[in-house]
């Protein structure tokens, strides 16, 4: 008998993640590149994520609102199911202390209902994506706001876009502490600042804001690579975001209106960015 699941995806500037529940763990994943994300692609990857499993639901979280009804409307048509689309609004499981909460990111929000679910709080969400974010849930789980630095993807293409000799690199790799070419030093420049970042952050946010006992916690794609033997204890958790994500799946008990049909869901995206 296959196991009935939630399809999770994670919608980001660069790619995107997809990933199937299994009672509270996540399987399948799978990633497109958001730029790639034609209907024909996106039924692909799609099949190729579920393909052993019975879908009882759909959900997703975005930064690029264009992509959503792609997704919504294959899942639809494939698997006659709605999309929940993640937003402040929804039962997060975290509270919000926070001036504008439909200014956050939904990634963020998934992050940080996964973080308090997995890790309990106060917990420090890092998310190495695009963009490097830091998110923080105070000893109350509330979710108090958060720091952005450009991410490592946006610093590689900012080299090669606008100097004349650097080129572009492939950031992961590589050993050393001083390069002997030029990638060499790029990438290593890249990796150690990164860590640098890191550093300051946690250590102005434990000093400052009373998150000494904050557990840390690390996701998305070059988290793993900047933090490798770092002497900052993060917990690296590669399924944070779908995670979070299906935590708040399960605390909606049904789609709200304007997840009843494709049509309504068109017409949120297209106000939402009003």
């Amino acid at each position: 008998m296959k196991n009935m699941s939630i399809l999770l995806i994670d919608i980001g500037n660069t790619s995107v993640t997809l990933g199937v529940s299994r009672g509270s763990k996540i399987k399948n994943l799978t990633r497109i590149k958001t730029d790639k994300c034609t209907s024909g692609d996106i039924r692909s990857i799609i099949i190729e994520t579920v393909k052993d499993v019975v879908l009882s639901g759909a959900a997703l979280c975005s930064v690029a609102p264009s992509v959503n009804i792609k997704f919504i409307k294959v899942i639809k048509k494939e698997y006659k199911l709605n999309t929940l689309i993640i937003d402040h609004t929804l039962d997060l499981g975290v509270k919000i202390d926070y001036p504008e909460p439909a200014s956050i990111g939904p990634d963020r929000l998934a992050n940080a209902a996964g973080a308090v679910a997995k890790y309990g709080c106060p917990v420090i969400v890092a998310d190495f994506g695009t963009a490097l974010t830091f998110d923080i849930i105070s000893s109350e789980g509330a979710y108090v706001g958060g720091i952005i630095t450009p991410g490592l993807p946006l610093m590689a293409d900012y080299f090669s876009e606008k100097t004349a000799l650097l080129p572009h690199i492939d950031l992961k790799g590589g050993r050393g502490v001083i390069g002997k070419s030029t990638t060499a030093a790029m990438r290593i420049g890249a990796k150690l600042g990164y860590r640098g970042i890191v550093r300051e952050v946690i250590s102005e946010l434990k000093k400052k804001h009373g998150l000494t006992n904050a557990v840390l916690c690390a996701t998305g794609g070059y988290a793993k690579w900047v933090l490798a033997n770092l002497d900052v204890p993060f917990k690296f958790d590669k399924t944070l975001t779908l995670y979070g994500i299906l935590k708040i799946y399960k605390n909606s008990n049904d789609l709200s209106p304007r997840g009843s049909t494709v049509e309504q869901l068109v017409y949120y995206d297209v106000t939402s960015r009003r």
